[in-house]
């Protein structure tokens, strides 16, 4: 997940660079959607790992 932040990432660089503001906004959605994707990822691992500091 993580290469797969860093790629979408350097495509929105370059399409800053290249003035492709359409394709930049496009690629900063795709940013956002990934990035809140691998928090939830990350979270149910925390929460696996330690089960007994999330019961009610």
């Amino acid at each position: 997940m993580l290469h797969e932040h860093l790629r979408l990432l350097s495509n929105e660089v370059a399409t800053r660079i290249a003035g492709n503001y359409a394709e930049n906004v496009a690629s900063s959605d795709r940013i956002e959607a990934q990035a809140l994707e691998m928090a939830d990822v990350m979270t149910r691992g925390i929460v696996q790992q330690f089960p007994s500091s999330f019961l009610r």
